[in-house]
């Protein structure tokens, strides 16, 4: 099947991890309900109703992320004001009008995506945005203070392999948890686990979560799954959805 391969990378970034309170944590990699957000900024999908949720979601859309930097995390003091009501209302506080959060973000994060669509007059739209390096709204990751640049790799050809065995290979992707049949442990690897949400309808409600595993180094994970998808340069990936060619 043909999949859209782009790299997007950023100064900072911060996809807000859904147990995170008054100290906003981040996740280490874009999750797939954000890069569904990124695909409707790059084609012109907007926000209001949420309607770029009906057009990227899991079940006309499947996706496979691939970290390119090692996750570098930094925390910054971010001021914020009271704006409730569309207008300033000062906090009567010691410290004045302002409060202060720590907010965790990525800092210089660089991601490989695949993108794969059913709807083919889409997914050809969002082939020539990204070949073009053009875009609607300006992509970001996570926030729109965190500016992200959008640079087109390739439109591939990737088949999907059925493991014979358990024999672990290579996967560069990051790798939903319930796809891993087996992982062997390497030295001198960093190995991590986060619950991400999965599946999000155009009213954000989540109706599925899910766990991710990667190595925070950027490196490969030998690993056995039940199926991945190849290309002819030898390069591994599993998708996130089991849906369209996808599956």
């Amino acid at each position: 099947m043909n999949v859209l391969v782009f790299d997007v990378r950023a100064d900072f970034g911060h996809f807000r991890q859904m147990y995170s309170t008054s100290s906003p944590l981040t996740y280490s990699f874009i999750p797939p309900t954000a890069l569904f957000g990124l695909l409707g900024a790059i084609v012109g999908v907007g926000k209001e109703e949420n309607d770029y949720l009906r057009v990227f979601n899991h079940e006309t859309t499947n996706v496979a992320v691939r970290l390119m930097e090692p996750v570098r995390k930094t925390r910054v003091g971010i001021n914020y004001v009271n704006t409730k009501g569309n207008i300033w209302v000062p906090k009567q506080r010691r410290e004045g009008a302002r409060t202060q959060i720590r907010v965790e973000f990525l800092r210089f994060p660089r991601f490989r995506c695949y993108v794969y669509m059913n709807d083919h007059e889409r997914f050809s739209q969002l082939v020539d945005f990204v070949r073009q390096h053009k875009s609607v709204y300006t992509p970001c990751l996570g926030l729109s203070e965190c500016l992200a640049d959008v640079q087109f790799v390739a439109v591939d050809d990737f088949h999907r392999v059925e493991a014979i065995d358990k024999e672990p290979v290579p996967i560069c992707s990051v790798i939903p948890g319930r796809n891993i049949q087996a992982l062997k442990v390497e030295p001198g690897k960093e190995y991590r686990k986060e619950r991400v949400a999965w599946e999000m309808d155009p009213a954000r409600v989540v109706s599925r979560y899910e766990e991710v595993i990667f190595e925070a180094g950027a490196r490969p994970l030998l690993a056995s799954a039940p199926y991945y998808w190849q290309n002819a340069q030898g390069e591994r990936i599993v998708f996130f959805y089991s849906n369209g060619k996808g599956e």
